[in-house]
Parts: structure tokens; sequence; C-alpha cells
């Protein structure tokens, strides 16, 4: 499956496949991060961050992420500005 990051934030938002397929691509990293905590409050932290990480997903706009030529005027006026 070769679909891209982007595309799976946007489809997620009306597909539960597309949402546990973000989940599964976060996965190393959740559990990397739990080998700081301790045994015990591993799994309680992973629910937490499981489901922190579907809030925002839920909760991000993709079409409103300006693109590249966009985020390059977006810096370049400020830096005018400043």
């Amino acid at each position: 499956m070769n679909v891209m990051l982007y595309d799976l934030v946007k489809e997620s938002h009306e597909n539960q496949e597309a949402m546990q397929t973000l989940i599964d691509l976060f996965e190393p990293k959740l559990k990397k991060s739990l080998l700081m905590t301790k045994i015990g409050e591993r799994e309680d932290l992973a629910q937490e961050l499981k489901y922190t990480l579907i809030k925002y997903i839920q909760r991000y706009n993709v079409d409103s992420t300006p693109g590249f030529w966009e985020l390059k005027k977006q810096v370049q006026s400020k830096k005018i500005s400043c």
C-alpha cells in the first residue's frame, strides 16, 4: 500500500480503516516512546496516546494547510514586515 500520509489523514475523517492505518503507522514510534516509562504504566499511556492521536487527526483540517508556494509567500511577507 503506497498511500501518502496526507491522503490517509483526509480519508480518515470518513473511513475507520484509514484511521486504523494511521494508528498502525505511528505504532512503532509509540512503542519506542513507551520504553521510557514504567512497565506498569505503559498500557494506560499507550491508550491515552492513541486517543490523543485520534483526536488530533480528527481535528486537523488538511485543506487549510498551505502549499509550498503559499507558505513561501507567508514567510517572505513576515520577513519584510519585521
